[in-house]
């Protein structure tokens, strides 16, 4: 009887850890994330919410070369009102002077999109060094032209998976989104390559709905937002949101101190002379970090306040 019960706490405390230590990667379609996308009990990316499983992939490439990816999404009345999805490429050292210049060419010679200067980029901000990169991407998404693959080469975000999914869920895909993307290398760093993205609809993030829905017409293009001063402090608040979300990425990123982007002009001084005032310990510094990065996504009713408190509660414990 002694033996049952001591194996069964064996058991539990096994599974306990297996859940502590778990690879949001390894994220199954339906399964939910809350507030933060884990590597393992270390590395953690902060991001707010009851994130949902839509779509994965992951496969073997050759010698050890893994690719693989998970899309989330946080829904309100049948409807994702934000996306996530983070993906990479690991075990690439074996391979990297072929792999390095394909992943230039992904990185900085994509069809539309790409870490190189664009019509309908409201923000475009890069680091390149060798064949080192980091780079941050504020735009628009255009649903319709993603879900046509015809006309827009989505390699990353609204794949089949994300269509097939929207079909069997009669989901109601919003229009437009505001959209942060991201992407990161470095052999000195890891041998891995991460690509991340990040979506907003209007409504949710400011309580805005837009006036008009495709990428070339609608009032956030550069062109055009000029003439929309609603539109403009809309893009303007997104851009600093986006700001904090790379912050957070090249922490998670481990990036150098070299290689991160200065995002001063989107991320107010007076954190950063507050946080340099005062001596913290490694665990502190965290703590504080994500309380900050929380409380003004509150502020800008990014997350609602009960979302807020549970996040607070989960970083706080």
């Amino acid at each position: 009887m002694l033996f049952v019960k001591k194996l069964s706490i064996l058991i539990i405390f096994f599974f306990s850890q297996n859940i502590l230590f778990a690879n949001d990667f390894n994220s199954q379609k339906g399964e939910k994330i809350f507030n933060e996308f884990k590597i393992n009990n270390k590395i953690k990316l902060p991001i707010p919410g009851e994130w949902e499983v839509i779509d994965k992939h992951a496969e073997h490439v050759v010698a050890g070369i893994r690719v693989e990816g998970v899309t989330f999404a946080l829904m309100e009345n049948n409807a994702p009102i934000k996306f996530f999805e983070i993906a990479r490429a690991t075990g690439l050292s074996k391979w990297q002077a072929y792999l390095t210049s394909i992943i230039e060419a992904a990185t900085f010679n994509s069809k539309e999109g790409g870490c190189r200067k664009r019509q309908h980029y409201n923000y475009l901000n890069v680091y390149k060094k060798g064949n080192a990169h980091n780079c941050l991407i504020v735009t628009m998404l255009d649903v319709q032209r993603a879900l046509n693959p015809s006309d827009y080469d989505a390699d990353r975000v609204f794949s089949l998976g994300i269509r097939k999914w929207a079909d069997k869920n009669k989901i109601n895909l919003p229009k437009i989104y505001l959209a942060y993307e991201s992407s990161f290398f470095s052999m000195s760093v890891k041998d891995e390559w991460y690509v991340m993205f990040y979506a907003e609809t209007p409504e949710s993030f400011a309580n805005y709905k837009p006036k008009f829905t495709s990428r070339d017409t609608t009032e956030f293009h550069p062109d055009k937002i000029e003439n929309f001063l609603d539109a403009k402090k809309i893009m303007q608040k997104w851009i600093e949101k986006s700001a904090r979300l790379h912050k957070n990425f090249e922490i998670f990123q481990k990036a150098k101190k070299s290689q991160k982007l200065d995002l001063s002009d989107y991320i107010a001084n007076k954190e950063k002379k507050k946080q340099k005032k005062v001596k913290f310990s490694n665990d502190n510094v965290n703590i504080t970090e994500e309380l900050t990065n929380l409380n003004e996504l509150y502020k800008s009713g990014a997350i609602t306040k009960d979302e807020f408190k549970r996040a607070k509660q989960k970083i706080l414990n």
